[in-house]
């Protein structure tokens, strides 16, 4: 037994099956190669059962993204589209139409505000409550903001100096790094360009529970942007690698392009939730390595 399936990603489905492991199933007869050319597809590929289980189990974790916040409207029109599959009191519960399998939209109240994800119903009451906790503590996250010793150091095209201070938010000891606020430039106007982005990130931070900021691209939002990839079947162009490590400050900047769309991007992720679900929606968009950094 073969499934059939498009190499650069996989969404949950299968082009086709070869039961004899040679053979399309739907035309009899037909190879891969000669499927590959009907579709004027390549990248087809056949894998074993157990390659597929695999590629489903991480096409679920894809699915089962971080909690986001949902309007009131969009809460109750959920909740009365169809019955829901599950409640699970207080205002919470599954929506009806199911995702995948067992994988349906949990949506709560929380705090005064509407939250959602896609969940698997059989998870319990108790590792519900755990999950909703773990948000309420993100919610309630307020760290200090860290600001660092001014330095000098060159700036714009013209050998210019500028005065730099690094701004970061968590404790002293240990704190993870947004950016550098850039003053002295010569120009108030560029100055002021500078305070401006650093308010911007951190209403960011605020809003997301200090996830990630956008620095910019197609979408603030990292998962909403897989959305848009996806419903376009657009391909992600990698230039060199899509992800920079900064351990020591706390980050991970995720950044590139788009083949068919010019539509580069920037996000710097402190949540390792979030880099984790980013990690697995990468295998379900097509990706073009532009070049390889050496």
């Amino acid at each position: 037994m073969r499934y059939v399936i498009d190499s650069r990603y996989y969404r949950g489905s299968v082009v086709t099956v070869f039961s004899d492991d040679a053979h399309n199933d739907s035309e009899p007869g037909e190879t891969l190669e000669m499927l590959q050319q009907r579709c004027k597809n390549p990248h087809l590929t056949a894998v074993t059962p157990e390659r597929l289980a695999f590629l489903q189990r991480r096409y679920r974790r894809s699915l089962q993204e971080p909690f986001r916040e949902i309007g009131r409207e969009e809460y109750y029109r959920l909740y009365n589209a169809m019955p829901p599959l599950r409640s699970v009191r207080d205002e919470r519960f599954f929506a009806g139409e199911a995702y995948m399998d067992d994988l349906h939209l949990f949506c709560f109240r929380l705090a005064g505000r509407y939250f959602a994800a896609v969940r698997s119903i059989h998870l319990s009451d108790r590792e519900l409550e755990d999950q909703i906790e773990a948000l309420r503590e993100e919610l309630d996250y307020r760290p200090a903001l860290i600001v660092g010793e001014k330095f000098s150091g060159s700036y714009g095209c013209y050998n210019r100096t500028a005065r730099y201070r690094p701004y970061g938010f968590g404790m002293p000891e240990r704190h993870s790094f947004i950016m550098h606020l850039r003053s002295h430039t010569g120009s108030e106007r560029e100055d002021r360009a500078g305070r401006r982005e650093l308010a911007g990130l951190l209403r960011q931070l605020r809003r997301n529970c200090f996830r990630y900021v956008f620095f910019y691209g197609k979408d603030e939002d990292p998962l909403r942007f897989f959305d848009w990839l996806r419903r376009n079947d657009y391909t992600l162009e990698v230039h060199g690698t899509l992800f920079r490590f900064y351990p020591e400050s706390g980050y991970a900047d995720f950044h590139g392009n788009v083949c068919e769309y010019s539509a580069a991007f920037h996000y710097r992720i402190y949540s390792r939730e979030l880099f984790q679900n980013i990690i697995d929606q990468l295998r379900t968009v097509k990706r073009h390595q532009a070049w390889l950094r050496r």
